[in-house]
């Protein structure tokens, strides 16, 4: 895509950061109302907050609906990358809480929606092992999760 093809069509917009150690690459990508994350290599202690960082500024961009974070180029899960997704969920889904939690915030915040293929182990296995299929589920594909935007 040449940069007049980017002027062009202004519904794609694009931030691409690479962390100083190499092991995670990220590429955030809008596509109608949602913002695609494309994560590759190691999800882990030294890489998960630069996801933080680069998905804290995505959902700074107007008007947006959903954001997808694609881990199917994600080779290691680490408990830390486990944890920065839930993390992630928590500032991008309002659920109503029991008791002394506070009351959901008012202002419509972007749905979270997380894509592995089955067949990638790595964070499959450290998915099921914890059992986050129930709170977040994970979309076969970036075109699953972006149904409905």
């Amino acid at each position: 895509m040449t940069d007049s093809d980017q002027n062009d069509d202004s519904d794609h917009r694009a931030h691409h950061a690479v962390s100083p150690t190499d092991l995670l690459t990220l590429n955030a990508t809008r596509i109608g109302s949602a913002a695609v994350v494309t994560v590759a290599g190691e999800l882990d202690l030294s890489t998960a907050r630069k996801l933080m960082s680069v998905v804290d500024e995505t959902l700074a961009w107007p008007d947006l609906a959903a954001v997808v974070i694609d881990l199917t180029g994600v080779d290691f899960l680490g408990s830390s990358g486990l944890g920065t997704l839930a993390e992630l969920a928590s500032r991008t889904t309002t659920t109503p809480g029991p008791g002394a939690y506070p009351a959901p915030s008012r202002t419509a915040r972007p749905a979270l929606r997380l894509v592995a293929p089955p067949d990638n182990h790595a964070v499959i296995r450290p998915w099921e092992t914890m059992n986050l299929q129930q709170i977040l589920p994970l979309h076969p594909d970036v075109t699953a999760a972006l149904a409905g935007f």
